[in-house]
């Protein structure tokens, strides 16, 4: 294996993430009615009693949310705040076995502890690599199933779903320290800054796959690919029937140019859905990241910021 194939070589995709849950049954009724995520097997389960791990797919019938049973100890005596996130894990893909390779001689001349272990949610379809990021989260990394390579994002006829799991945005008080892993350990590009408060990364033609903002670890929200501004609006019908308040949005980022809403699953967890984020088709080119000097125009063009937001500002 060449130095320039361990170099080059980089994720293409992610793949899914994966989330603790307290209560796996009800956030697996909210995946399943408020998003339209579809129960991988279906036919095996029986969503009263299963309690342990619970798999689903997005429009492109692929595995992108894996739900875990939290039973992690209590930290201490109870009266510390907890700085567990609920963050279970992060899967990436590579194209092909040769890249995985690639991959891990480059992470192992990192100094990256590494393991072959069973693929999350497939594991007749091989070992991945897994692994720890500097804040701590587990990431797997695994070649994408050749059945899967030609797949073309789809909604099942008669349902509100998602086409894919677009991005994952994370909070870390490391902030350069995660950025200088993921784009030197596994190749990403950096798309915006916003000062030393965000960056927003890339590891395909979409402005980002990752964004990490300043702030106490943990998951800021994951985001979902939805296809067009239209389809936003059919969504907050559907969410208004539902039930489920939107929390922010619609809106239009500055940072990627996309359209949004922001929700909340039934334990806290933001959810995202975008449409029509900006592509990148510089795959052979450098194109230096864009650089932002305010919150308000970097997060939302029509300048409506949630509480949240406007707390971080005055802290």
């Amino acid at each position: 294996m060449s130095n320039q194939q361990i170099q080059k070589v980089k994720v293409k995709r992610l793949a899914h993430v994966g989330l603790w849950a307290t209560d796996v049954i009800a956030q697996a009724r909210f995946y399943r009615q408020a998003l339209g995520l579809q129960l991988r097997n279906a036919g095996e389960l029986n969503l009263e009693t299963e309690d342990s791990s619970l798999f689903f797919e997005a429009g492109d019938a692929r595995y992108c949310l894996g739900l875990f049973s939290d039973t992690r100890p209590q930290p201490g005596n109870g009266r510390q705040p907890s700085s567990r996130t609920q963050l279970h894990h992060i899967s990436f893909e590579v194209g092909t076995d040769a890249e995985l390779a690639a991959l891990a001689a480059r992470l192992k001349i990192s100094g990256i502890d590494l393991v072959l272990g069973t693929r999350d949610g497939d594991p007749d379809l091989g070992d991945t690599l897994w692994f720890n990021d500097p804040d701590g989260n587990r990431i797997e990394i695994s070649v994408t199933p050749d059945d899967l390579l030609a797949v073309p994002s789809r909604q099942r006829a008669g349902t509100q779903q998602p086409l894919s799991i677009q991005h994952l945005a994370l909070r870390t008080q490391r902030l350069e320290t995660m950025v200088e892993f993921y784009t030197e350990a596994l190749g990403f590009d950096i798309s915006d800054w916003l000062l030393r408060e965000c960056a927003w990364l890339r590891c395909n033609s979409d402005h980002h796959t990752l964004v990490f903002s300043q702030g106490q670890p943990g998951i800021d929200h994951i985001g979902y690919s939805i296809t067009s501004g239209t389809d936003l609006l059919r969504w907050c019908d559907h969410l208004g029937l539902q039930q489920v308040p939107l929390l922010w949005g619609p809106g239009r980022h500055g940072a990627g140019n996309d359209l949004f809403l922001q929700i909340a699953d039934s334990e806290g967890v933001h959810l995202e859905l975008s449409a029509e984020i900006t592509q990148y088709y510089d795959h052979d080119a450098t194109t230096p990241p864009r650089l932002w000097h305010t919150r308000a125009m970097a997060f939302n063009l029509w300048g409506t910021l949630p509480a949240w937001l406007q707390e971080e500002v005055n802290v």
